[in-house]
């Protein structure tokens, strides 16, 4: 990928790219630890999960990077009323 660059303008979306990443790092580590030690078996329910998982994490940080690189969030202020970081009503 080519282009994308990292200019993340808002604190609210740095952090939510951050814990994206976190998720993705553990689903890779459930993969590793979901794996059969015996060579050449089936993956599990289980690791199959974690994998789909893993890859759709990566896919949205992508997402993210790729919409950044093409200025869509230029001028994207939330009014002051408006403050996205505190927990909503259902926490």
């Amino acid at each position: 990928m080519t282009g994308i660059i990292d200019n993340s303008k808002t604190v609210d979306r740095k952090r939510w790219t951050d814990l994206l990443h976190v998720g993705w790092m553990f689903h890779q580590q459930a993969t590793k630890d979901a794996q059969s030690p015996i060579i050449g078996a089936k993956p599990s329910e289980e690791q199959i999960f974690h994998m789909a998982i893993s890859v759709a994490i990566q896919d949205a940080i992508a997402l993210i990077q790729q919409l950044e690189a093409y200025g869509y969030f230029e001028g994207d202020e939330f009014p002051e009323d408006m403050d996205i970081s505190r927990p909503g009503p259902a926490g």
